[in-house]
């Protein structure tokens, strides 16, 4: 006899398609206005895949959402979110920079979700929506490459032997100390936080410049400042080894003021790029074994968090911040009136 049994969805499951249609809706607008005011047609295949990717992933969600009798979020529009009429305010090299960082969060996240989720629906949903950041991130990195506008992670010599550890005192001994020459992995996520500092940089630098509100604006320089001195700490570090650091292009922002984007989007969108450089800083912790590393990252990531809160609090008084699924307060319904 067989049974088919299908189960509800998990916490898990439903925050996973909650998230990723906010996400999704708010890179389409993006994309659209990458679309509208980019030179370089190069960046065209880049931008329709993206599209492609997210507007079929809306689609998918809403299926799922509608059979299970969820409501479907409001996210972001583009008749409301993306203005036409706004100025090109970023440089066409930070479009192939944002869009591989996009496709980068996207390869880490929806990992997660392929190796959390448990029906089978949801599951063969996070694989097409990891291909689809694997397949976005293979095409930028390719075009940026043929172009010679691919910046890479630094680069350190290649190991002429296979050695043993000989100290007992391996930890101990030196090994946690800043003295202690950089390993390969720790030089790897240096350079990869200090790209993504620089995406975080540009991206506040342009806002703040755009955004009409002028609180908002002030709270863009901000955080622009902190991810301008987070870029430095990393790279002063490479540097310290003579070890190359990724180059900002903050100068190559236009003089435009007219903008393309709502600053409720803009906000949620700074605020999804420092939940990602948070997750990127807790990784580094994982894989770094020096002190003054380890020290330097949990600075920064309260640093971050701070920010963070400051960010959802404005979100909040401005009602820009859609809530996102959680436990029913039992607490609240046996007090009510």
């Amino acid at each position: 006899m067989n049974y088919h049994h299908k189960p509800k969805l998990t916490s898990t499951e439903i925050s996973f398609l909650w998230t990723t249609f906010i996400q999704d809706s708010l890179a389409i607008c993006i994309l659209e206005y990458f679309k509208a005011t980019r030179m370089d047609e190069d960046l065209d295949p880049s931008i329709d895949y993206g599209l492609h990717a997210s507007n079929s992933h809306l689609n998918h969600i809403k299926t799922i959402f509608n059979n299970e009798e969820i409501p479907i979020p409001i996210g972001f529009k583009v008749e409301q979110d993306f203005f036409t009429n706004g100025s090109r305010l970023f440089p066409d090299v930070y479009m192939f920079r944002f869009l591989e960082h996009m496709a980068r969060g996207g390869l880490t996240n929806y990992a997660m979700a392929r190796s959390t989720t448990y029906r089978k629906d949801v599951r063969q949903f996070a694989q097409s929506c990891l291909d689809h950041s694997s397949n976005l991130y293979d095409l930028v990195i390719e075009t940026a490459q043929n172009k010679g506008i691919l910046v890479r992670s630094p680069s350190i010599a290649y190991p002429v032997r296979v050695e043993y550890v000989q100290k007992a005192k391996f930890f101990s001994d030196g090994f946690l100390d800043e003295d202690r020459p950089l390993l390969g992995v720790e030089i790897s996520h240096l350079g990869t936080n200090i790209e993504a500092s620089y995406v975080v940089a540009t991206t506040l630098l342009g806002y703040a410049q755009v955004a009409s509100d002028k609180k908002l604006s002030q709270l863009f320089v901000r955080g622009y400042e902190i991810a301008k001195k987070h870029s430095e700490i990393f790279s002063s570090i490479l540097r310290k080894e003579n070890v190359h650091a990724p180059a900002d292009w903050d100068s190559s922002i236009t003089n435009a003021t007219k903008p393309g984007l709502s600053d409720r989007l803009m906000v949620n969108n700074i605020a999804s790029m420092i939940s990602i450089g948070m997750s990127n800083y807790g990784t580094a912790v994982g894989a770094t074994l020096r002190k003054d590393l380890l020290i330097h990252y949990a600075r920064l990531s309260a640093e971050l968090g701070q920010y963070a809160e400051d960010l959802a609090e404005l979100m909040i008084r401005n009602r820009w911040m859609e809530k996102p699924p959680q436990v029913i307060n039992r607490e609240e319904l046996i007090n009510k009136d």
